[in-house]
């Protein structure tokens, strides 16, 4: 166990997030997304929370300072102006991490998809209530 890190990053995980190169995106899922939409390495992270999840990701994955909007996340809201809890979680989360306002944008299914599908790696959780998925692209230190 090494210090301050949490025990989510496991060695494959951190080894993925080693590995990402400036503007590469991961694709963090709960268990509700499609799994034949996946085309990227899946490292699976249990029954935690997307919270958790993006908790100790975002503690060591620097986001893009380029990209107006890093995050993106999947929008299955019947209302623009309905946003789900999680979504403003993550969004605190990575604002808390980059100690400065980030920026998220919205996107519909097959434009997620699309997107995703250029992911590196995706990071899968157990827990999926609501559904979300998210996508992070990733800056340099």
């Amino acid at each position: 166990m090494l210090k301050n890190l949490s025990p989510l990053l496991s060695g494959a995980l951190l080894s993925a997030l080693d590995s990402m190169h400036d503007g590469d995106m991961l694709t963090l899922v709960g268990s509700g997304y499609p799994v034949e939409e996946i085309v990227s390495p899946v490292i699976h992270l249990g029954e935690v929370t997307t919270e958790a999840a993006a908790d100790a990701i975002l503690s060591v994955l620097p986001l893009a300072n380029d990209d107006p909007a890093p995050i993106k996340f999947l929008d299955l809201a019947e209302s623009p102006y309905d946003v789900p809890d999680v979504a403003f979680a993550v969004n605190g989360i990575a604002s808390d991490a980059e100690l400065r306002r980030i920026a998220m944008s919205r996107l519909e299914l097959d434009d997620f998809v699309a997107l995703a599908r250029r992911s590196v790696v995706t990071v899968r959780v157990g827990s999926d209530a609501p559904p979300c998925a998210f996508l992070l692209r990733k800056g340099s230190c």
